[in-house]
């Protein structure tokens, strides 16, 4: 600011005036000082501002995993909810590591965010320090994932419901076994689409062996060299359910190296959906859910309760059906 003034030839406090939108400058001078500030690139520390006002207007944003287009569209439908009334958005990926997200949670509490939005890596995990927010009264919502028991709003997707649709689908084609590649096992989005897999197959008497079950780790490599385990079995059921989009790439993958035909050898169906369901041969039945409209909901949650101290709320997303032709009809 004293570059400014000194260049302009006025003094600091008129300069500052301009710049924070205050009174007792003219339209025009605020205009000349705010158009210089920009051709100089001046930027304001946002959050020394927000110390001096009592508001940083910046929010955490935890995700688990940055290369997921899941995550980025739940960003997307974020954005469209900050970035009109001025919030700036702090991200941090967490690579689904617990240690990473204990330290990126420290870190946006020592910018004094004015609330946190995050996917939690672990159903139990970090709780003591998620609960430490809450005690302080910092907003904080969930999104795609809980840790049970914290009182905090959170949006999700009915996992349980959006897997169970899939089995009763795949049933009513005649299949009688099943396989699955699961999300990484303490994960909460993982405990309950597994939950609802085995609730449905119990249900109608659907058979999933125990080495049927494998863990895909919610990468792409993980469900890789799942898919190569399970197509290595002699008895090997005849349908396939591929717990995320992201699992989905490394199971064709496999598919594609050992050269098993879809839905001929093996029947395939996935939890999310993504342009690529679409142009595997054959386009793959899913589930799909609204990543945008999630992260809609979390922003405007996380806003309500900055602005007006809102009360905790929790919201379930129902998971859509896709049909199309990776299941056979037996």
């Amino acid at each position: 600011m004293k570059d400014i003034a000194k260049e302009l030839g006025v003094n600091v406090s008129t300069v500052s005036r301009a710049l924070n939108g205050k009174s007792g400058v003219s339209d025009e001078l605020r205009k000349r000082i705010v158009e210089f500030a920009k051709m100089k690139g001046y930027s304001p520390d946002l959050a020394a501002v927000g110390l001096k006002k009592g508001k940083t207007k910046i929010v955490g944003v935890l995700i688990p995993d940055i290369a997921n287009p899941f995550f980025a569209q739940i960003l997307r439908g974020m954005e469209r909810v900050f970035y009109p009334v001025g919030y700036h958005v702090l991200l941090c990926s967490t690579d689904e590591n617990m240690e990473k997200e204990e330290e990126n949670l420290r870190t946006l509490l020592s910018q004094r965010v004015e609330g946190i939005l995050a996917a939690p890596t672990d159903s139990g995990g970090n709780r003591s320090i998620y609960k430490k927010i809450v005690d302080m009264q910092i907003p904080l919502v969930f999104f795609d994932r809980i840790i049970p028991g914290l009182q905090t709003s959170y949006v999700i997707t009915d996992n349980e419901g959006g897997v169970s649709e899939l089995v009763h689908y795949v049933y009513e084609k005649g299949h009688r076994t099943l396989g699955v590649i699961t999300l990484r096992s303490r994960s909460y989005t993982g405990k309950m689409r597994l939950s609802g897999v085995l609730k449905a197959c119990d249900e109608l008497g659907i058979l999933i062996k125990e080495e049927w079950i494998l863990d895909g780790q919610s990468t792409q490599e993980g469900a890789y060299q799942a898919a190569k385990k399970l197509f290595q079995f002699k008895d090997r059921p005849t349908t396939l359910l591929v717990c995320n989009n992201l699992m989905m790439l490394g199971v064709m993958k496999a598919i594609k190296e050992l050269n098993v035909k879809v839905p001929e050898d093996i029947s395939i169906v996935s939890f999310d959906d993504s342009y690529w369901n679409e142009i595997f041969d054959a386009p793959i039945t899913c589930v799909a859910q609204e990543p945008e409209q999630m992260g809609l909901i979390a922003a405007t949650l996380l806003l309500n309760e900055i602005m007006q101290n809102g009360k905790t709320s929790k919201t379930i997303l129902k998971a859509h059906f896709i049909e199309r032709q990776s299941v056979a009809k037996i």
